[in-house]
């Protein structure tokens, strides 16, 4: 599968609520990249709750949105992509003091060394 036409095809085919997000004023007129995808939904992330998490588990909980979302686009990001995210989450996780969520903490440290 290709990537999708526009950003606004990303949102639609992943029926995304487009309140509360405000894209680039040329976002329309953007060639759709892969990084773009990912870079968006990032973005995009939304958590009711999200303000009561450890910082940590915040950026997880949103890489795992995220990912889950670019496979049900069939959109492969490269891993070199991630490394931004990867030495972030490995740094929260490392000034964290917080003995809460050790299993999904060892899972965010083993996606990190990647």
């Amino acid at each position: 599968m290709s990537l999708p036409k526009s950003y606004a095809e990303v949102f639609e085919l992943l029926e995304l609520r487009m309140d509360g997000f405000s894209p680039p004023w040329d976002w329309e007129e953007r060639r759709v990249t892969r990084s773009g995808i990912r870079r968006y939904l990032m973005r995009t992330y939304d958590h009711p709750d999200l303000f009561r998490f450890r910082p940590w588990l915040r950026l997880w909980m949103q890489i795992q949105w995220t990912r889950e979302r670019c496979k049900e686009l069939h959109v492969v990001i490269p891993p070199e992509l991630w490394d931004e995210d990867k030495a972030r989450l490995a740094a929260k996780i490392a000034a964290t003091r917080d003995t809460s969520h050790e299993e999904e903490k060892e899972r965010a440290l083993r996606w990190a060394r990647r």
